[in-house]
């Protein structure tokens, strides 16, 4: 081990800051709640700086807050919800604090599980490898702009010395095709945390944002390993013999590293390194020891396969700063992440203009619909229109100004009920429209030409300020006939032909797609001039989407959902496009046709 400015394996996390003025610095840490978040955070602001307490639970994290504060009076934390298991939820955390910072100092990916019972992700991964990893993916580059913007900037991820136990399997990352092990699972998730750090430092480091792995060692006052019985630490002994004899930590030494890796002078200009116990961490090979690092994690060829397998699993692509120096295969077919990736770049914002409000939907039926908009993009609701829906319930929740004072509400509903709902709702007008969109039966593939069925209602707001008049959403034949070309981005791009009152037909002028073409299930609403709902229903993937036309702005907003690519769990894919009407068979002059 390097020891540097003395500091050693009971090193201190107040002594690793000891004369560190941190005022005006913003950092976030994931799982704050307790254990070396909490103990991280508290280290941070006892030195002046502000701390994004990233929980789950909002109980647990105002009682770590007050906690802090009993001992740091005046400390400046902001405690906010997100679930890494659910990536609607990280993607509704990371909106909701890039329009509350605008940049961070550094990040602290601590959050995580260890060594559970079998478990499945809001998005059908495996728990430890979906939570430790991939939720930590997505969030950490969702917010890699806020860290840039605050360059020098570093990220500091957490892993384990069990990540000695098991690589990244790439061909089955979520035991599908294999019995699944604890430990190895745990493993998995530690070797593809480190793995990360690894390949984001080579991404970022030309724009100033550094990247370091951390083991912490054995803690003894955290929650990690309490769910765990002798039985459970049984095959992990039988594994690692030594594993039993390593000293242990207390909560203040194993924040040392974190805290070195994250804020200290002496590590500036330094990233990608492993470290453990406040110094750099040796390679060794041998998985029956508990120390160091096995030499996979160090394989930045590995680190790159790995982040392509992490994209294409969230459904997102992730701009480079830095050419990592090593070459993919140009040949590879597009995968569904791929398509999805050039599907958001032209998408409006999502704004807060109804955090805090509660609405009251009367439908047609006399029957009505709470909508309550939480902090965080969180959505309660009771009474929604759905397909095969309980009575009330929570979920993320996105909220985008598709038209002037028109809302696109993506209600982002549990994964396992294969259903999901997107509401349009005019404030000028009160009026509402609901669309229910819901997979079919897995055992009655073939029932309907499509396999996502849509269902749409019509309410409007109860309030005491009566509505403008106006008519209330209709099914209208306004767009047929239409010829548009919709740009997603500057390298994706599709035309519509909106054939008649049942279907449309698309093809791709330029993306990963190129030259695909079909026609799909479609539906038209009118909402009021110039402003439209347009719905489809793919018939060779389980896919659906809802869109809201602005035709005067000519932008369309939308929301995709479904099992595309052979998705274990349904996923949204939030998207937005420039479009432009045609009048002749001619196409722009940037198309090159097939």
């Amino acid at each position: 081990m390097n020891e540097m400015a003395g500091f050693n394996r009971d090193t201190t996390a107040d002594e690793v800051l000891a004369g560190i003025d941190l005022s005006g610095k913003v950092y976030l840490v994931t799982g704050a709640s307790s254990g070396l978040g909490q103990e991280t955070a508290r280290v941070l602001a006892s030195r002046g700086a502000k701390v994004i307490m990233a929980v789950r639970s909002r109980d647990k994290g105002e009682a770590a807050a007050t906690a802090i504060r009993t001992v740091v009076p005046g400390a400046a934390l902001d405690v906010r919800l997100v679930d890494l298991a659910s990536l609607a939820s990280v993607r509704a955390f990371t909106a909701t604090l890039a329009g509350s910072y605008g940049g961070l100092d550094g990040i602290v990916a601590n959050a995580g599980v260890m060594a559970i019972d079998h478990a499945i992700t809001a998005d059908g991964f495996e728990m430890q490898f979906g939570a430790n990893h991939l939720g930590h993916f997505l969030l950490v580059n969702r917010l890699a702009p806020l860290l840039e913007a605050r360059a020098p900037s570093r990220l500091v991820v957490m892993t384990s010395g069990a990540h000695r136990l098991h690589n990244v399997d790439l061909e089955d990352p979520n035991f599908h095709h294999k019995p699944y092990d604890r430990w190895d699972a745990y493993g998995q998730s530690k070797s593809a945390n480190a793995l990360f750090a690894l390949a984001f430092d080579a991404h970022h480091r030309d724009a100033g944002v550094r990247a370091f792995t951390v083991a912490p060692g054995i803690i003894t006052d955290t929650n990690l390993h309490h769910h765990l019985t002798q039985d459970d630490f049984a095959p992990l002994r039988r594994r690692q013999p030594e594993v039993a004899n390593l000293p242990r930590k207390t909560l203040a030494a194993g924040a040392a590293t974190m805290l070195w890796a994250l804020v200290h002078p002496e590590l500036d200009g330094l990233g990608g390194r492993f470290l453990e116990d406040c110094g750099f961490s040796e390679v060794n090979p041998d998985p029956r020891l508990p120390n160091g690092i096995m030499p996979w994690a160090l394989d930045q060829a590995h680190a790159e396969a790995v982040w392509g397998l992490s994209e294409r699993l969230v459904g997102e692509f992730f701009a480079r700063t830095a050419d990592s120096g090593v070459k993919t295969s140009a040949t590879a077919l597009p995968s569904s992440a791929a398509v999805a990736s050039g599907l958001s770049v032209n998408r409006q914002p999502s704004t807060n203009r109804l955090q805090g409000r509660t609405l009251e939907v009367a439908l047609e039926a006399d029957s009505k619909i709470i909508l309550e908009f939480l902090p965080d993009g969180v959505l309660r609701w009771r009474g929604l229109p759905g397909l095969a829906l309980d009575q009330s319930g929570f979920c993320p929740v996105d909220v985008v100004e598709a038209a002037p004072d028109v809302l696109l509400i993506v209600a982002m509903l549990p994964a396992q009920g294969r259903e999901t709902m997107a509401i349009v709702l005019d404030l000028s007008t009160h009026h509402v429209l609901f669309v229910a969109s819901q997979l079919a039966d897995g055992r009655r593939p073939f029932e309907r030409k499509t396999r996502v069925t849509q269902r749409f209602t019509k309410g409007q707001i109860r309030s005491s300020r009566p509505s403008l008049q106006s008519s209330a959403p209709e099914p209208t034949r306004d767009l047929i006939g239409t010829r548009a070309i919709y740009r997603y981005s500057e390298d994706t791009v599709y035309e519509h032909l909106y054939l008649n009152t049942h279907w449309y037909s698309y093809q791709c002028l330029k993306g990963v797609r190129r030259g695909d073409c079909g026609t799909d299930e479609a539906s038209y609403w009118k909402i009021r001039d110039d402003i439209y709902v347009v719905t489809w229903r793919e018939i060779l993937i389980d896919l659906a989407a809802t869109f809201v036309y602005d035709m005067k702005a000519r932008r369309s907003t939308g929301c995709a959902w479904g099992t595309p690519g052979g998705s274990p769990e349904p996923r949204h894919i939030l998207t937005g496009a420039f479009f432009e009407k045609l009048k002749d068979a001619g196409y722009p002059a940037d198309i090159e046709l097939i």
